[in-house]
């Protein structure tokens, strides 16, 4: 069963990251051809042929043994490429692999040692030209993600509905890692009282800060009684968080629909951390009108409330809600939610809202480089979260296929030697110096300086996965 789900495990990563990279490899290819720039191989995978799916003009559509991916051979990118680019115009129509040996043959005793320079090769097309072809590659990586978000919700739906007592992560660090659940795990009662929702469940959670509790939690049919867990404190950016909820509604929050046990957010333009928050608020707003944001145990999404604040609200101690703050626990388990099917706008404006928040972490992360260093993950970080949502189903296989997607589009923008933003800095490099291409020398330097960083990159990265799996901190 195991050596089952493992095969699964690394058979999904393996499909996740080939679509992704072929998506990528597309974007350079098509404006290459809208370029009028030769492009001779088109490969899904890499090492040697398996089979050739067809040939379209110079281009041949090739499937290759290793699935890891794939590839576009784009004529003129390669400085020693125009002895194997003139050998196979040479064979022509006489041999049907690409890969045979008389092609390499041939090639050395053409005696060329020169890029390919036809007037379809890379190198001959003007910078402009090529910078597109370039920057197509994140650019379609980049729309790739934000396609699949968008039609999400209108083909497998989103989970933006009810929240569930089913788990779908388990952060790691948290008491939830500590005693054993998993992505996949339904909890059906805390300290034998029994939970029919999400909400209620985190309500309990939240109220238990401290406090030991005792979960009934079903795996795979079979129900068992993890060790006892106690909530720790939820923080965000390293500060507590604290709840302000509702008591008493009062008059005022009688008329604009607030209720007992709602937790207010925000009031105004003000995010409200504590009950003297919300009172100085609510005062400050006396005779105007005031927009509420709460939440309720009903559902997590955002209620936003409106009304209009009598003028003597602040000596009024019945119009006033009685409230009350307090810190909350956390297991630091994400629940599941219900799946929703949207309408194609709907669905459009939720895959808006994704990628928007997306970049907005990925912008945030570049400001606390101690997040980068808890979110950053490579293979194997990788392949442990594809298990985590293949727990989950499609729609939590798409979310990660997506983000993955945006993530390499942002990583290959990067101005790094051998990325896509590394070949752009030469591209601006070259435009500084009006046309001037680098000597091969300092191309080869620049290239060594690319590996050399991208090489750290790798084993700093691999030695952080490395550490979180011996440190059991990888989500569950």
């Amino acid at each position: 069963m195991v050596l089952w789900a493992n095969i699964q495990q690394t058979v999904t990563l393996l499909i996740i990251l080939s679509i992704l990279v072929v998506a990528h490899e597309w974007g350079h290819f098509i404006v290459a051809r809208m370029c009028g720039i030769r492009v001779d191989d088109f490969s899904i995978g890499f090492g040697k042929r398996l089979f050739r799916i067809g040939k379209r003009g110079d281009t041949e559509y090739n499937v290759r043994m290793l699935p890891l991916g794939g590839f576009v051979k784009i004529a003129g990118m390669e400085p020693d490429e125009a002895p194997l680019v003139n050998a196979k115009d040479m064979l022509g129509a006489s041999t049907s692999d690409p890969d045979a040996g008389e092609i390499p043959l041939l090639a050395e005793n053409l005696g060329e040692h020169t890029p390919y320079t036809g007037p379809d090769g890379f190198y001959s097309k003007p910078l402009w030209q090529r910078s597109l072809v370039i920057f197509a590659g994140p650019l379609m990586s980049l729309l790739f993600g934000y396609f699949v978000f968008c039609l999400m919700g209108v083909t497998t739906g989103i989970p933006s509905g009810k929240i569930l007592t089913r788990i779908n992560l388990v952060e790691p660090g948290g008491e939830g890692h500590r005693i054993g659940l998993r992505a996949g795990d339904t909890i059906t009662a805390i300290n034998g009282q029994p939970v029919t929702d999400g909400q209620q469940m985190i309500a309990r959670i939240n109220a238990s800060l401290g406090k030991p509790v005792t979960l009934t939690v079903v795996r795979d049919g079979s129900t068992f009684t993890p060790p006892v867990a106690t909530p720790q404190l939820a923080l965000h950016n390293g500060k507590p968080i604290i709840y302000t909820s509702v008591v008493r509604p009062g008059t005022f929050g009688s008329a604009i629909g607030l209720q007992t046990g709602d937790t207010i957010r925000q009031i105004g333009d003000t995010p409200i951390d504590s009950t003297a928050d919300a009172l100085k608020a609510l005062r400050d707003h006396a005779g105007q009108t005031v927009d509420v944001v709460v939440t309720r145990t009903t559902s997590d999404d955002p209620i936003p409330l409106h009304g209009i604040l009598p003028k003597a609200i602040a000596g009024s101690a019945s119009a006033l809600p009685t409230l009350d703050s307090h810190q909350i626990g956390v297991l630091k388990i994400d629940p599941s939610a219900e799946i929703k099917h949207l309408s194609l706008v709907q669905s459009i404006k939720a895959g808006t809202a994704q990628i928007a928040f997306l970049l907005t972490s990925i912008a945030e992360m570049a400001h606390r480089p101690t997040q980068i260093k808890d979110n950053a993950g490579g293979i194997i970080y990788m392949y442990q979260m594809t298990g985590v949502v293949a727990k989950n189903g499609l729609v939590e296989k798409l979310n990660l296929m997506a983000g993955l997607s945006i993530s390499l589009a942002i990583f290959n923008l990067l101005p790094i030697p051998v990325l896509d933003g590394g070949h752009l800095l030469t591209f601006f490099i070259e435009w500084v110096r009006r046309g001037k291409r680098m000597t091969d020398q300092q191309q080869q330097a620049f290239l060594m300086t690319g590996l050399a960083i991208i090489g750290v990159l790798f084993v700093l990265v691999m030695s952080n996965d490395i550490l979180r799996t011996v440190h059991h901190q990888l989500p569950q």
